[in-house]
Parts: C-alpha cells; sequence; structure tokens
C-alpha cells in the first residue's frame, strides 16, 4: 500500500521538483543517511540541470512501488556532516515511488490472479485425489464378498486410510504456512496465544510461503464452509 502524500511515478515528482524545489537538492532512498544524487553545494546553476541528472540516475532502475524515494531541497547551499547529517532546515521535500499508477494497477493485478491460481490448483488437487480414492473404494467394493459389506459412498470415502492421511497432509500443509503471530501479534478471544505462538513458530520452520496458505484456508472458510469445516474434522481424528 502506498503511503499518503507519497507520490506515484518519476516523471511526476520531478514535475513537481521543477516547479517548487531549488538547486541545493539530495535524493535518499529510505532512511538512508547519504544521498545517492545530490547538489547540496550548488554545483548546477539551472534546477533543469538538476532534474536532468536525477532523470539519468533512474534511467537504470526497475520501476519499484515497495521503494520510496526522497528529494530534500534547502534555500541555500548546505554541507552533511561526517554522519551525513545536515544542520539546516530544508526548504521542502517531495517523496515518490519509480511506478506510476498503470503499473501499480498491473503489479496488484498480476498478484490477485496469482492468488486465484493457487487456490485454484489446491482445490483441483485435492479434488482429484478425492476421485481417485472413491474410483478405488468403488473397485475394491466389486470385489468384496456380498456377506461382508463395506461402507459406500462419502462413509467409505472417509473411512479409507488414504484418504485419512491425504487430509491430514493437505490441511498441515496450510496451517504450516500460517503467518507467525510474533510479527502480526492480534489478540483473538478465546485462544490460548501463547499456545498459538509457540505452534505457529514451530510450522513456520517447515515453509516460507506461510501468507498464501492462510488465504487459502481463509477463502475456504469463506465461500465454502462446509467443506472447510469437513477437512478440519478429518484433521481432529
Amino acid at each position: 500500500m502506498i503511503q499518503s502524500g507519497v507520490i506515484q511515478g518519476i516523471d511526476k515528482a520531478l514535475s513537481k521538483y521543477e516547479k517548487k524545489g531549488t538547486i541545493f537538492f539530495a535524493l535518499y532512498c529510505g532512511n538512508d543517511k547519504f544521498p545517492l544524487v545530490n547538489g547540496l553545494n550548488g554545483r548546477w546553476d539551472e534546477i533543469s540541470d538538476c532534474v536532468e541528472e536525477l532523470k539519468e540516475y533512474f534511467e537504470d532502475i526497475t520501476p519499484d512501488h515497495k521503494k520510496v524515494y526522497s528529494i530534500i531541497f534547502y534555500e541555500n547551499a548546505v554541507k552533511p556532516d561526517a554522519k551525513g547529517k545536515i544542520s539546516e532546515f530544508p526548504e521542502g521535500s517531495i517523496k515518490f515511488v519509480t511506478s506510476n499508477p498503470e503499473q501499480i494497477q498491473e503489479y496488484i493485478s498480476g498478484y490477485n490472479q496469482r492468488q486465484q491460481n493457487y487456490v485454484g490448483n489446491y482445490n483441483n488437487a485435492i479434488l482429484s485425489r478425492l476421485e481417485a480414492i472413491e474410483q478405488k473404494i468403488s473397485n475394491d467394493q466389486d470385489d468384496q464378498d456380498e456377506t461382508q459389506p463395506e461402507p459406500q459412498g462419502l462413509a467409505g470415502i472417509v473411512n479409507n486410510p488414504e484418504f485419512q492421511t491425504m487430509i491430514v497432509s493437505y490441511i498441515g500443509a496450510i496451517v504450516d504456512r500460517i503467518i507467525p503471530i510474533k510479527k502480526q501479534s492480534v489478540a483473538i478471544n478465546g485462544v490460548d496465544d501463547n499456545k498459538l505462538e509457540t505452534a505457529l513458530s514451530i510450522l513456520k520452520k517447515h515453509d516460507p510461503e506461510l501468507e498464501n496458505d492462510l488465504m487459502i484456508l481463509a477463502d475456504m472458510a469463506e465461500n465454502n464452509p462446509g467443506q472447510f469445516k469437513f477437512l478440519i474434522s478429518m484433521l481432529r481424528k
């Protein structure tokens, strides 16, 4: 999410700087102490020259909406100390990201599509496994003595060891990827925070993409509660 007051796109940011800035400037990335480009000593006579220098710097920079840059400018020439600190108060500043609105929207759309594909692939995988298990049970039943009937339909699937193992592995893989509570602590009524935090810290060790499977599990709970409750009940057996 782009912070409030942050300009989207290099061209728009430099246009604003050219209108309101001064030739005594410094370009920073994030919380860096030392500037990437600077004219703090007034090395360029015209602000248009400063803009061209900044444009040249960004020519080889890949657009990224996660990195926030700042152009800080002063009324007169200034000199940072050995630690990069400037005692003078700036005339103004401009914060921006290198991605323009269209590039940011394209990234968001692509992310949403990847999430949908991820969920769809998991659902297709489990349905395929269920069909295979049901077919195996059906074939086994054809070979059974009629005097010793076996559970059929859903009951037969649930009691099948292969199905139970598959369900436990499927739910386990999703739970393995839940985001650790330490990084984003949220109080939930009726939940033992210490026990939950300990369990999730252990599970985190086994997978680096926890947030994706959390979304899968949440999507299933929200949009297919029957399937969600059925899978959870199998995990508890």
